[in-house]
């Protein structure tokens, strides 16, 4: 992990990049809906893949980069700027994941290739998201339907177990130029290929991001969550170029 703060802090546009994208969802969302939620003690853990979010680590929809946010208390209209948002970080998706390659390989990141590459990966990661949220969707209100609250509980441990056997498939959309379908079934080659380093790695992730998502929960203010905005980039993006260096070594190995 010290190689990879090292690499992140060589290369400032991997951390401004969801800098950004987080700070424009944070302020669009105090448009629509003001500040809402109040401390609590929560946790979310998450094994989210690609660009950081402070999004991913809270259980209250502040942020409009998720679909969390689309609730019965938002106006049919504010939904624009949502789903305008969702189509910008599946953007930046393919961008940040194609920035943390180069990154490992030393090779050089611009504004200028992470706007060439966005325009790259954009309509796979929308599909690869619709795939997701539709899964997701059929699955839960299926278990919840036949099993109510065990339900939920078993939809939440197939997810998790599906996340972690298909980790890579962001990475193997960009790394490996695939196809949806292709990646889903690369990734799970990746994983049996370095199952104890990437659950090392997936270990990391779910201590950082729940640590973080704990103290962003118990002091929720918006200097709370504006903190967490650089914290995440940082930590979550130190993660990911270790995901990164774990899947480029399998690559060269195989």
């Amino acid at each position: 992990m010290k190689k990879a703060f090292r690499l992140l802090f060589k290369n400032p546009l991997i951390i401004m990049y969801p800098i950004i994208l987080d700070a424009l969802s944070f302020i669009i969302g105090l448009t629509i809906v003001g500040f809402i939620g109040v401390p609590s003690l929560s946790v979310r853990l998450i094994l989210e893949m690609g660009i950081p979010s402070v999004s991913y680590v809270s259980n209250i929809p502040q942020l409009i980069n998720q679909m969390q946010f689309m609730g019965d208390s938002v106006s049919v209209r504010a939904w624009i700027p949502v789903i305008f948002m969702l189509i910008l970080m599946a953007f930046a998706q393919g961008a940040y994941i194609a920035s943390l390659r180069n990154v490992v390989e030393g090779s050089p990141n611009s504004i200028g290739q992470f706007m060439k590459d966005g325009k790259t990966y954009v309509v796979r990661f929308i599909l690869l998201f619709m795939i997701i949220t539709a899964a997701k969707t059929a699955i839960t209100t299926l278990l919840a339907a036949f099993l109510s609250v065990i339900g939920l509980f078993l939809s939440l441990v197939i997810f998790v177990m599906l996340r972690i056997n298909f980790i890579y498939v962001e990475y193997c959309i960009v790394v490996d130029q695939l196809n949806v379908d292709a990646a889903f079934r690369q990734s799970r080659r990746y994983f049996k290929a370095s199952s104890l380093n990437t659950s090392g790695l997936i270990i990391v992730m779910m201590i950082s991001s729940g640590v973080i998502s704990l103290l962003l929960h118990y002091l929720w203010s918006p200097a709370a969550v504006a903190m967490a905005i650089p914290i995440c980039a940082v930590v979550m993006g130190a993660v990911q170029i270790a995901f990164m260096q774990q899947l480029l070594s399998n690559k060269a190995s195989a």
